[in-house]
């Protein structure tokens, strides 16, 4: 972790002055990809409204009218405090977390060839509210969740963007006696421009082996994206159900191959809160 944080403070300061707009290229239409962060930030003074929205597994039949009947949501705010800083908060109703993170732009890709791709460091802080026979005696601190994450982006051409997003999780306390309090993964994420307005994002995050229980899976999704004025749409396919990187890191349990697949969807709207240029 030590080494993690050295590494960030080192780049930081090497690339502080590199803070030009100019020729920058958007490597990423939004913010988000499908479950995971991308390397897009929102620019400042502006607010962006978002809902994540996942229904239950697709496999639970016509009684349960394919996971329609049940569903999990997060809604969330964030803020641009500069061009290179956004902070943000929202509230998941599975598990009842609560959570706030800071997402600070390092490298911005340019058409210019300058950087020849965007780097963006990531951290969240989450807290579980869920009360229950396993959780009634934890204290605040128990619950206590923290993520960091470096993610790396290049926009190869017109068509396809990629993503890789080394990730670190800590759990002040976990459920079980097998998984262990520190997750690592290396998440990766590509992005297929069909066409001007429709987007395909593949997203996935490899755990490394003996870190949980045997049950935990790795994160995978596939998603569909639309754009148009002001808004994003993302309908998206994937075996997680958590809406934060807790959850859908260290605590996903659908089995693809069982069917174990949510439906859901990303809606974005972006609004301007400071002065208009």
């Amino acid at each position: 972790m030590t080494r993690i944080i050295s590494l960030i403070s080192v780049l930081v300061f090497v690339v502080t002055s590199l803070t030009a707009q100019e020729d920058r290229t958007k490597v990423f239409r939004d913010t988000r990809i499908i479950n995971g962060h991308s390397t897009e930030l929102i620019p400042k003074g502006t607010m962006k409204f978002i809902i994540s929205h996942r229904f239950g597994k697709l496999n639970s039949g016509f009684q349960q009218l394919y996971g329609l009947d049940n569903s999990t949501i997060r809604m969330g705010l964030d803020y641009g405090i500069i061009d290179q800083l956004n902070i943000g908060f929202g509230r998941s109703s599975f598990q009842k977390h609560y959570d706030v993170y800071l997402k600070y732009r390092i490298l911005q890709q340019k058409n210019n060839g300058k950087s020849p791709l965007s780097l963006v460091y990531y951290t969240n802080a989450s807290v579980r509210t869920l009360i229950n026979s396993q959780t009634e005696n934890l204290t605040f601190t128990n619950n206590l969740a923290y993520v960091h994450q470096l993610l790396i982006a290049r926009k190869f051409n017109d068509f396809f963007s990629l993503q890789l997003s080394p990730s670190f999780v800590h759990r002040n306390y976990v459920l079980d006696e097998t998984s262990k309090n520190d997750v690592y993964s290396l998440g990766a994420a590509g992005r297929f421009q069909l066409t001007k307005v429709i987007a395909v994002n593949l997203e996935y995050y490899y755990l490394l082996p003996d870190q949980l229980m045997d049950n935990i899976q790795s994160s995978a999704g596939l998603g569909v994206e639309f754009e148009t004025k002001g808004h994003i749409f993302q309908f998206n396919f994937t075996n997680s159900l958590g809406l934060i990187a807790p959850l859908y890191i260290a605590e996903t349990e659908g089995v693809i191959e069982k069917g174990d697949i949510h439906f859901g969807f990303n809606i974005t709207r972006d609004f301007k809160v400071g002065p208009r240029k």
